[in-house]
């Protein structure tokens, strides 16, 4: 059964993908950027950029080898070419003076996303509630991204609409992922969140501080980031830095994480003279704030198991990538700091995204 689930959870995002791709065939242009280098005085090619993200705690991508905390998240994403609107962006949205004003300078990418993730207490072999660690929760969500961009700075906005609870099938995936390689399964998701409707707003800004070129190519960067998110499964910001080491550093501003308020960036791989291939190593920090966290708080709208979060966290990353147009590949480990009071630990996870970009 949970095969066939996971099957069709596939089966409805490549039809969102087909959707996307025949509004894409007919869009409406938007006013080229302009002032923002020699990006802007060469036409942009249309384009789209397929991928496919998978966070895991499990040494198959390079993680610890466990199975508890933020145990698994996959992100299906779709962003559409520089500078088109698509057909599906609300109206009202556009026609904002701040929203006007930075399309009119800017390059911008419109995305869509599919996402599921999976949070487990640390033991997973005991049935009834364990009262000392975070509660089983899953969280299944269709998100809507537009990511602006100068040569100077990003802004990233998401908004995502979803589900918490039974109906996001964390059950289902996970113990029939075991089941299909042969390991023990999660015994106690009779204990998960109830079923909650959700609606996250994300933001994140990103700033190119600091690069060295040679010869014209960028080979070295510090981005540093800050953002936040309001929504029944998130009310906090986060501030942090990364920093690039590598030949040919790809025309964005740093790799996106599934599971850190980041949409997807368009990398455009047709403009003349742009570099098609390259690879880099990077590592950053991130310190975060939390009001709330619905997989640590439990339910919003009724009695749920809850743990004590702390108010502040931090975590770091060091990763790889490669493109070699119209593919690129970025490999990251990230460990956090204890984000609840009955626990102590460290979590560390791994995080795997390939891109497949076409002109």
């Amino acid at each position: 059964m949970a095969n066939w689930i996971l099957a069709a959870t596939f089966s409805i995002f490549l039809s969102l993908l087909t959707f996307a791709s025949d509004f894409a065939r007919a869009q409406s242009e938007i006013t080229p950027p302009h002032d923002v280098g020699d990006e802007a005085r060469t036409p942009l090619k249309e384009g789209h950029s397929f991928g496919i993200s998978v966070e895991n705690d499990s040494r198959n991508v390079g993680g610890p080898g466990v199975d508890q905390a933020y145990s698994n998240g996959i992100k299906f994403s779709y962003t559409y070419a520089r500078d088109k609107i698509p057909n599906w962006v609300p109206k009202f949205f556009l026609e904002t003076s701040y929203f006007k004003r930075e399309l009119e300078k800017s390059g911008a990418n419109f995305g869509l996303a599919l996402n599921h993730q999976i949070y487990t207490p640390n033991n997973t072999s005991i049935v009834t509630l364990i009262p000392n660690d975070r509660p089983y929760a899953a969280w299944l969500n269709l998100a809507f991204s537009l990511n602006i961009k100068t040569e100077n700075y990003s802004h990233m906005f998401e908004a995502s609409v979803g589900a918490v609870g039974p109906v996001a099938i964390g059950e289902q995936v996970q113990n029939g992922f075991h089941r299909l390689i042969g390991t023990s399964t999660s015994a106690g998701w009779g204990n998960q969140l109830d079923n909650e409707p959700v609606l996250q707003l994300m933001y994140q800004r990103r700033l190119r501080f600091f690069e060295l070129r040679s010869g014209g190519a960028r080979y070295f960067d510090i981005i540093p980031i800050v953002g936040g998110g309001l929504g029944n499964v998130l009310i906090g910001a986060h501030a942090g830095a990364i920093a690039r080491l590598g030949w040919n550093l790809p025309d964005n501003f740093g790799p996106s994480r599934p599971s850190g308020a980041e949409a997807d960036s368009f990398v455009v791989a047709g403009i003349p003279k742009r570099p098609k291939h390259g690879y880099f190593v990077f590592a950053g920090a991130r310190g975060n704030a939390v009001a709330r966290n619905l997989f640590l708080d439990g339910n919003t709208f009724r009695s749920s198991h809850r743990v004590t979060k702390y108010p502040l966290t931090a975590e770091t990353e060091i990763g790889v990538g490669v493109h070699v147009l119209p593919v690129s590949l970025v490999w990251r480990f990230v460990v956090r700091s204890p984000d609840f009071e009955e626990n102590s630990g460290f979590n560390s996870f791994a995080s795997l995204g390939l891109t497949y970009t076409t002109d």
